[in-house]
């Protein structure tokens, strides 16, 4: 009899640290699963807030600006102004965009025009002029430089190096069909895209 009763007082313990650990279960299965890395991270990482900003202008036409402290070279900011453009383009389903020259009445350089026996090509960096705004150390006041008065960039004699704030502006209109490749003024977007992705990082 008495072996009987602990048989059963035994398998009662039993059942009763089963149901114990089964209760455990749930919570370990509601734990949150560990944050994965983005196994995809894009080639050129976003800029800062307020570093890039792209402003519609009429149905196709974008203005955009990079605004930033750390000055690099001319060379690197306007190409990664370049990749931006070219980055939107593909994004609102075009396939190229045409710069708009931002020229004043003292332009001294030449508008370039369409050259239909010129070399082809899907873009031609040279005629990718933004506009310059900058302060400079020690000097508040806001200065500008247009690559179409024929002057050089930091003609003064000045480091441009001592840059602690500047704009670079652009405008640009979104096209899709048929590239217009004998004006230097057109850039496949793809094309800048695929020069670009490995040359450039957002300005800081």
């Amino acid at each position: 009899m008495r072996s009987s009763i602990g048989i059963v007082f035994g398998i009662a313990g039993l059942c009763a640290l089963a149901g114990g650990s089964f209760a455990a279960e749930p919570t370990a299965a509601a734990s949150a699963p560990a944050a994965k890395p983005d196994e995809n991270p894009p080639m050129v990482p976003p800029a800062k807030p307020g570093v890039f900003a792209m402003t519609k202008k009429g149905a196709n036409g974008l203005h955009l600006a990079v605004t930033a402290h750390q000055f690099t070279s001319r060379s690197d900011i306007e190409k990664y102004l370049a990749y931006r453009a070219a980055d939107l383009t593909l994004q609102q389903h075009g396939s190229w965009f045409s710069f708009v020259e931002a020229r004043s009445k003292d332009s001294a350089v030449p508008v370039p025009k369409k050259d239909p026996a010129g070399l082809r090509y899907s873009f031609r960096m040279e005629y990718w002029r933004p506009v310059w705004r900058y302060k400079l150390a020690n000097d508040p006041a806001w200065k500008s430089w247009s690559p179409f008065t024929g002057t050089a960039f930091f003609a003064d004699g000045k480091d441009p190096k001592t840059i602690t704030s500047y704009e670079v502006s652009a405008d640009i209109v979104i096209r899709k069909g048929q590239m217009d490749d004998a004006d230097p003024l057109a850039f496949e977007a793809g094309a800048v895209s695929d020069l670009l992705i490995n040359q450039v990082s957002p300005p800081a």
